[in-house]
């Protein structure tokens, strides 16, 4: 004899066994949470926080924790712990959350096929297979003494036969023909007419008008003053695609349209007037404006004129009573051209841009217009004809400069050479310059003419143990004074004698201005030019001692002034350290 029932698997008490009490407590509690079996939930995986005594669940799919391997079991919380129950086919389970029976087939807790929630009020019908799927049949909208009947066509399209006067309110979907001999109103918020996504014909306002009659269609009409009325033909969405045709060959707009909106259109026509002007074979498209403005909200305005090949133009013509005075595109090639024309006929270049370098030529030359006075606030590249004066000006490196038919030749130093750094004359001669700590000297230099340098050098001649120095170039501003740090070389070794170089690669310009000058950490004495060879700062008051550098003293381990920031202050009358220049 087994030691267990056969269906419910509960416990027997055994022949002779001790303490039968707890074999039928046992059996007592299995009865207690299978029989008239209610859960609470069968969506949980894993226990809940606070269970109460008796609290049974179905435990899902992908149980965890004390829950673990108990996946479609039934488990009650029993004296502080879960207890398993493997259901048996045929066990039905009410679901109190759902308010919906399953029965257990074996494999899966599945709906009762019966109808459920059944009452004089509502009943509902439910998917087996899917117990989300639910039609609920309710009388709460009829009348009292009121009497609904459905009469089942033999269709499977259609819930009943619809037989008299018919009131629809909501949306109403018609798959077939909807044939309406008197007026149709529709006043909801919304309503759709053709809704097909396949090859299909709508027709409003269809059939052969003749001659004479005139049939009205009214869409979106009635709008107040104020109003704003959307007629969507083709798509509602905005910037769809797909194409819109219009089979009339004249469309009028009754009233005045003061603006036509489109986002992105294509307009194609063989032949388009535009503002009163009749196109023609000749001129395919025409205006009669006396301005067209094209504009840009955002960063930048297109105008394409197309070509087919290099020996097409793409122009812009401009006519004098229909007769061409000026042409400016790519006129016979793919060179920029501007041309002018006396009569129409006869044509002159008087601006081409190369294709290849984008260099510009004036074939007849170019003829400036005398200026009284040179412009106010001049910019490098800028090029007049001063008529008072009669000279030819440019604006070159921040300073006007006269463009004169005479040039001073000065011999370039080939690569490995040494170019000087002063000239001028004025003052008595020295050979050497001794340093102070933190002292800066600056004096000009002027190149005539282009030379890139490699090599910045200076002579110790009298060494001071740990000493260091830079070599420093500042850029002038448009009076010539020492404006913006180009460059500040590495620490120069000034505790040994002889020739320091710092590397560079700089390239200084013909005829601008630049300051050079040496920075010492201490007292090393250093070569320098002879006064007469440093040129002298003039201004200010008349002095007997030429003013030779620019003096400022800063603690070396400061970097060197971003911007110089001229003081009258600092001219000194000493000579300028001899600073030479390799050419590269």
């Amino acid at each position: 004899m087994s030691d267990i029932t056969t269906h419910l698997l509960l416990p027997y008490i055994l022949a002779a066994q001790a303490q039968k009490h707890v074999t039928h407590n046992e059996a007592l509690r299995l009865l207690d949470a299978m029989v008239q079996l209610s859960v609470l939930d069968r969506d949980l995986t894993a226990p809940p926080a606070t269970p109460a005594d008796g609290d049974r669940y179905i435990v899902a799919s992908g149980a965890t924790g004390l829950w673990a391997g108990w996946d479609l079991n039934v488990t009650t919380w029993v004296d502080g712990v879960w207890m398993r129950l493997v259901p048996r086919p045929g066990w039905l389970a009410w679901i109190a959350d759902e308010a919906i029976f399953f029965v257990w087939n074996g494999s899966a807790w599945q709906s009762v096929g019966v109808p459920q929630d059944v009452s004089d009020a509502i009943f509902s019908l439910v998917n087996d297979a899917d117990p989300t799927k639910r039609a609920l049949f309710s009388l709460s909208g009829i009348s009292t003494a009121t009497t609904r009947t459905f009469t089942l066509p033999n269709t499977s399209s259609e819930l009943a036969i619809l037989a008299g006067t018919q009131t629809f309110n909501g949306n109403k979907t018609f798959s077939g023909n909807l044939t309406a001999s008197g007026t149709v109103t529709m006043s909801g918020a919304a309503a759709t007419i053709g809704t097909s996504v396949a090859t299909s014909t709508y027709g409003m306002g269809t059939g052969a008008t003749t001659t004479g009659v005139t049939k009205t269609v009214n869409l979106g009409t009635g709008g107040a003053s104020g109003s704003t009325t959307v007629v969507n033909i083709g798509s509602p969405t905005a910037g769809a695609g797909g194409t819109t045709v219009v089979n009339t060959p004249i469309v009028t707009f009754a009233n005045t349209v003061t603006q036509v909106g489109m986002p992105q259109a294509n307009l194609t026509a063989q032949l388009l007037g535009l503002g009163g002007a009749t196109a023609d074979a000749t001129n395919r498209l025409s205006v009669n404006t006396p301005n067209v403005l094209m504009n840009n909200a955002g960063a930048s305005i297109d105008v394409t004129v197309n070509k087919n090949a290099a020996a097409n133009d793409a122009s812009f013509s401009f006519k004098t009573g229909f007769s061409v005075r000026a042409l400016f595109g790519l006129l016979g090639s793919d060179d920029f051209t501007l041309k002018v024309s006396p009569n129409g006929s006869s044509f002159f270049d008087a601006l081409v841009a190369d294709r290849n370098t984008g260099r510009v030529r004036f074939p007849v030359g170019v003829a400036l217009t005398g200026l009284a006075a040179d412009p106010g606030s001049p910019t490098d590249g800028w090029l007049w004809h001063n008529s008072t004066t009669g000279q030819l000006r440019a604006r070159l490196g921040g300073v006007t400069r006269i463009l004169a038919d005479q040039d001073v030749p000065w011999i370039t130093p080939a690569a490995g050479d040494y170019a000087l750094t002063t000239s001028g004359a004025g003052g008595a001669s020295t050979g050497v310059l001794a340093g102070a700590a933190g002292r800066i000297d600056l004096f000009p230099f002027i190149p005539r003419d282009d030379i890139t340098v490699d090599r910045l050098s200076v002579n110790v001649t009298t060494l001071i143990a740990a000493a260091l120095g830079k070599i420093v170039l500042y850029a002038a501003d448009a009076t010539g004074r020492p404006a913006t740090l180009i460059l500040e070389t590495g620490d120069l070794d000034f505790s040994t004698v002889g020739l320091k170089e710092a590397t560079v690669a700089q390239t200084l310009r013909r005829g601008i201005t630049y300051w050079i000058g040496i920075r010492h950490s201490s007292t090393a004495i250093l070569s320098a030019w002879a006064s007469t060879a440093t040129p002298d700062l003039n201004g200010g008051a008349p002095v007997t001692t030429a003013r030779k550098v620019l003096r400022r003293t800063l603690a070396y381990a400061t970097a060197a002034p971003g911007t110089w920031g001229y003081l009258a202050s600092e001219t000194n009358a000493g000579p300028g350290t001899a600073v030479w220049m390799r050419a590269a």
